[in-house]
């Protein structure tokens, strides 16, 4: 079963992924959070294999929790970057900071999906 975590305040949004991940044979998310806190609380209590990280939090951002992932020592698993700022510079710097893959919120939510897809497989 492949464990994945949500980062994301929208609640729509939120939701939608949600359900559309769960609908994946062998994907179970097993939590979400809408702040910065809440998510390297959780990220760090909790099993998971992937991680979808938006950018743009209701407190704090994505990029500091790509940090905080990247030096805390531990090995943790893929890290997705989900958001609807696509500049080439965050991008660059999510990478930099450990994310696997970057995906617009505009039109890359079929893509995202598959790569999950293709990870619980």
């Amino acid at each position: 079963m492949l464990k994945v975590f949500l980062i994301e305040d929208a609640p729509r949004i939120r939701t939608v992924l949600i359900e559309t991940l769960q609908a994946i044979d062998n994907v179970e998310v097993v939590g979400f959070a809408e702040t910065e806190q809440d998510a390297l609380t959780q990220l760090r209590m909790l099993e998971w294999d992937v991680v979808i990280v938006d950018i743009a939090l209701r407190a704090g951002n994505g990029l500091i929790v790509l940090a905080s992932l990247q030096t805390d020592g531990r090995r943790y698993g893929v890290r997705l970057v989900f958001t609807n700022h696509p500049s080439l510079a965050l991008k660059n710097r999510s990478l930099a900071l450990g994310a696997d893959a970057f995906f617009d919120k505009s039109h890359e939510m079929d893509a995202l999906i598959s790569r999950v897809q293709e990870m619980a497989a």
